[in-house]
């Protein structure tokens, strides 16, 4: 097991999207789903500050990525934590793979990354 600074054990990341109600030409969010853990063990204490999210590869006619744009965080309590997601400037997505990083730090300098691929239509 990888331990980050001062030993602490690095966090494990897995994320999953859905479209939602966003598509093609709308500005409606898209739903993230985030596992944390360490050890095995659930995160449970982590806000919107300690997650980073960045859009790579951009899709042809989309004006603006959704990095960093979490319009709406939800810390479910077991680990679980729900971000939706728009494109920045309030600009329409465009249909396509949407390829995304995860960053994930928590307070004590626990560190994690994950991959997630968004789908729009």
């Amino acid at each position: 097991m990888k331990t980050g600074a001062g030993g602490a054990t690095s966090l494990t990341v897995a994320g999953q999207a859905s479209a939602g109600s966003a598509a093609s030409g709308n500005t409606h969010p898209a739903n993230i789903m985030v596992l944390v853990s360490s050890g095995g063990w659930p995160v449970t204490d982590l806000t919107k500050d300690h997650f980073t999210l960045m859009e790579y590869f951009e899709v042809p006619g989309q004006q603006s990525p959704f990095s960093n744009n979490i319009t709406s965080f939800r810390n479910v309590g077991t680990g679980a934590y729900l971000l939706q997601v728009k494109p920045i400037n309030g600009t329409p997505w465009r249909s396509g793979h949407h390829l995304a990083q995860i960053l994930v730090s928590s307070a004590d300098d626990r560190q994690g990354q994950g991959g997630v691929k968004l789908i729009i239509r």
